[in-house]
């Protein structure tokens, strides 16, 4: 079985939410990564196909969107960024919007509620043809929150 699907992030399969692709290009370019699922009776695996322009992975990649903190620490590097506030990755549920796993460079306080931020940071290429997740972002920095 062949299946593709439009991919930005997460180990869950995805498709770019069409206002905030309007809004920011970096969503509407995370949303064009293809990634293929290969699947037999003995095996699973998947490939990824990326646009030209995040090929090699960028070093300042800038993005708008909504952080939910992942884990519950006081304070946590670790976010996830979404393109719509109202749509979970954590929900179970394949219907959701285009997500990114971000390391910050340094700690924010977590909460329980998604809140609206632009980023920067290196863009890596997850190759693996064990995960469906196509990108990581670290060292992130905010630039507005």
């Amino acid at each position: 079985m062949h299946r593709k699907t439009a991919l930005s992030f997460a180990a869950l399969p995805m498709a770019a939410t069409p206002a905030m692709a309007d809004v920011d290009p970096a969503w509407h370019l995370l949303g064009q990564i293809e990634v293929t699922e290969h699947e037999t009776a003995e095996s699973w695996t998947v490939t990824k196909r990326f646009p030209a322009e995040i090929e090699g992975g960028v070093d300042e990649f800038q993005i708008s969107g909504y952080l939910i903190a992942v884990g519950w620490e006081a304070e946590t590097r670790d976010f996830m960024l979404v393109s719509d506030a109202g749509q979970c990755p954590f929900c179970g549920s394949g219907d959701h919007g285009t997500a990114i796993e971000v390391r910050l460079a340094d700690p924010l306080p977590a909460t329980d509620e998604a809140r609206q931020a632009t980023l920067r940071g290196a863009l890596h290429l997850v190759r693996d043809a064990d995960t469906m997740q196509a990108v990581v972002m670290t060292d992130a920095v905010l630039l507005d929150l």
